[in-house]
């Protein structure tokens, strides 16, 4: 992480650098919920893995038409 930008890795692999954590006050380590470069918010790692939980669900239903 350098001035307020990091890369943050999201649940199925993939990263996204130069991402702007500075409004979700976050650090390394950190979970967050993002929006294009942004960090909106800050998660809890029970939030991280309650949001991960309802994205796989979502991904399954969709395979299943």
């Amino acid at each position: 992480m350098s001035d307020g930008h990091a890369t943050v890795s999201f649940f199925d692999g993939r990263s996204l650098d130069d991402v702007d954590v500075t409004m979700a006050k976050a650090g390394p380590g950190s979970y967050v919920e993002v929006f294009g470069n942004l960090a909106l918010s800050k998660l809890s790692a029970s939030e991280a893995r309650a949001r991960r939980k309802a994205w796989e669900e979502v991904r399954r239903k969709g395979e299943g038409r």
